[in-house]
């Protein structure tokens, strides 16, 4: 019988997390779609039809149970790393939003935003009464997606060009992430190159700089993504890497080129002509830092 908590008010479905056999059934423990955890016995022909994973309908006291068909075709929202398996959440064509237990391998696959075609195995995971001890040595029968062939990817949304926006403090990053928002350890561990700046019509001033590494002031005007302008760069020990007029790249990057450098003093270069390369970096948060006034 099922527990007092999953009395009177059994919800229709629910998805099976652990099963323990015993000689004439096994113990079920389900959640519902509100997150309730439901204990239950069912019989033994009951039980061979059942597997972690699985989504069922079920009437109270468990005297009815149906297996609900996994999805077969639909959109990866997320993937997350469990302890017993791959946590694959999906929406369906019908909107219908489900988690799925996968094989751990499709964790490492990029798949979040694309329509995929599902294939499933059975196989066995950490039981669920284990509660993530992977050495307690009992395991669940689970249904788990084997493998996730794309179909479909989203087309990528055009981002603005850096002249078309509106007028405010930006961050542009030549790396690539996941999210919008990239923390400054994300920063040191991918690297590249940051442009943090203000647009006040087609001005900008900005700080362009390695991550962990040197950095220039640029001040100019912006058409599609191009600044061309000034630069100035504050450092002590700082020298002039293009004095004539052949533009020299800052470091090693091409995106940032220079010329027409004088030595102002010991701790400041001025580039009298510098051209700034934006097509292609990423918009990133604009980050706590704000942009310099003027170089």
């Amino acid at each position: 019988m099922v527990t007092a908590q999953a009395a009177s008010a059994q919800p229709p479905t629910g998805q099976v997390l652990g099963i323990e056999a015993d000689g004439d059934g096994c113990a079920v423990t389900l959640v519902t779609g509100i997150d309730q955890l439901l204990n239950g016995r069912v019989d033994s022909d009951t039980c061979t039809q059942l597997s972690a994973g699985s989504e069922i309908q079920f009437t109270p006291a468990l005297t009815q149970v149906e297996v609900l068909p996994s999805p077969t075709v639909a959109t990866v929202t997320e993937l997350v790393a469990g302890d017993r398996a791959c946590y694959v959440n999906l929406v369906d064509a019908n909107d219908k939003t489900t988690t799925q237990f996968a094989n751990f391998d499709l964790c490492e696959q990029d798949l979040v935003g694309a329509q995929v075609r599902l294939t499933y195995e059975t196989g066995n995971i950490i039981a669920f009464s284990c509660e993530g001890d992977i050495e307690c040595g009992r395991s669940d029968r689970a249904i788990l997606i084997s493998q996730a062939e794309v179909i479909s990817r989203p087309t990528p949304t055009a981002q603005p060009t850096v002249g078309s926006l509106p007028d405010g403090n930006y961050r542009y990053w030549s790396g690539s992430s996941n999210n919008a928002v990239v923390s400054d350890q994300e920063l040191l561990a991918n690297g590249g190159v940051t442009f943090l700046f203000s647009k006040r019509g087609n001005n900008v001033t900005g700080l362009f700089g390695y991550v962990d590494g040197e950095a220039i002031c640029v001040q100019g005007q912006v058409n599609d993504n191009a600044v061309t302008g000034i630069s100035v760069q504050n450092l002590r020990g700082a020298n002039v890497i293009s004095s004539g007029e052949t533009f020299s790249n800052f470091g090693p990057s091409d995106r940032l080129q220079v010329r027409r450098g004088r030595q102002i003093n010991r701790e400041t270069v001025r580039y009298n002509s510098t051209l700034l390369n934006l097509a292609g970096m990423n918009r990133i948060n604009a980050g706590s830092v704000l942009p310099p006034g003027r170089c």
